[in-house]
């Protein structure tokens, strides 16, 4: 009788593993290819998004491909050309930065600009983050006298982001108001002006295991209109003039080099930056491909009697203000939010800028 018992107990044992067999083989030898396929599809666009972004990003080799620096804070990349992929270029207001690396290095940040993602209210305090190689070194030639400052590679102005690490690179002072700030101010105005979006995507370049970044890859292009309104493609230099830097860590000292500091103070390096297309060879110490077809310099005609009436201002690029140097207003302004500039009144009021009332520019 117990031995029955337990052999009927058998019974339902051994079907079950054999249903479980059963379903197991027909499973592995099924066609499963609608779950599969996106996995694959997962680990392809994630795949090819590490290609794009690290493995044909070679910084070496980027970096051997442009112009060795020479005073000026940025190099024109591809003819000032962009280099998107039609499925990169977005259609509305979003954000996808990498994240930090095993070094605690940026890798790249995409954004969508559009108004609705820009901010409301001033930037928030950031000073908590150090941002790889970070050191707080102080020159009294420096803008600002910090010589590196914590670069968002989306600014603030365009995505509201204030303390996020994967945001933030070790940038001089001068590729952060030189070189970086035109072009950011040129999206803002572009966005607030149309409406429309800009694609933007900037890239840290690190050589090798260096901890602070030899420069930033900026692209941009205006979606709605294919890029009529606004594109550029440029390389801003992470140098300072009179500066020796070391990239695997940070530290840096005076250079002994003088000229360049002397060139640098004395604004011979002083070059505004052109988003709407190619540069005409030579300028700012840039290659330009052969396709440029010389429409740049239709739209400079007249642009040296311009420069004749050139003058220096004080950029307030949180209020959006422009002030004479000696404007009581400059001495009260934080230096974060402090530009030098010498341009012409009319192109300054022209790229969305307004006279100080107390001034009166």
């Amino acid at each position: 009788m117990n031995k029955r018992i337990i052999r009927n107990q058998r019974i339902p044992l051994l079907v079950l593993l054999l249903i479980m067999m059963t379903v197991f083989i027909c499973s592995c030898g099924a066609d499963t290819s609608a779950g599969d396929q996106g996995i694959s599809q997962t680990a392809n666009t994630k795949e090819q998004k590490k290609t794009k972004n690290t493995e044909s990003y070679d910084a070496a080799e980027f970096l051997e491909s442009l112009p060795e620096w020479s005073g000026y804070a940025f190099c024109y990349v591809n003819g000032n050309c962009p280099d998107f992929e039609p499925d990169e270029i977005w259609t509305r207001t979003r954000e996808s930065i990498d994240p930090l690396d095993e070094l605690g290095r940026c890798g790249t940040a995409n954004s969508c600009i559009g108004t609705d993602g820009m901010p409301t209210e001033p930037r928030g305090d950031i000073s908590e983050i150090r941002p790889s190689g970070w050191h707080s070194d102080r020159y009294d030639f420096v803008e600002g006298e910090a010589l590196y400052n914590r670069c968002h590679l989306i600014a603030h102005m365009l995505s509201g982001d204030d303390a996020v690490p994967k945001n933030l690179v070790t940038g001089t002072s001068y590729m952060n108001r030189d070189g970086m700030l035109p072009f950011e101010i040129a999206i803002a105005d572009y966005v607030r002006d149309t409406g429309n979006h800009v694609m933007y995507r900037v890239t840290p370049v690190f050589k090798d295991d260096e901890l602070v970044c030899r420069g930033v890859h900026m692209e941009a292009i205006s979606v709605e209109d294919e890029g009529e309104g606004l594109a550029f493609n440029v390389f801003c230099y992470n140098v300072q003039p009179g500066i020796y830097i070391n990239y695997k860590t940070g530290d840096n000292r005076l250079s002994e080099d003088t000229e360049m500091l002397d060139n640098y103070l004395a604004g011979k390096y002083t070059v505004r930056a052109n988003t709407l297309g190619s540069v005409p060879s030579g300028e700012s110490g840039t290659a330009v491909s052969e396709e440029a077809d010389g429409s740049y310099d239709e739209d400079r005609e007249g642009a040296s009697e311009q420069d004749e009436h050139k003058m220096t201002y004080v950029l307030n690029t949180n209020t959006g203000k422009f002030h004479y140097p000696d404007c009581r207003s400059v001495m009260d302004m934080n230096d974060r939010n402090k530009q030098e500039i010498e341009a012409t009144r009319e192109d300054l009021i022209g790229r969305g800028f307004t006279p100080c009332g107390n001034c009166n520019p």
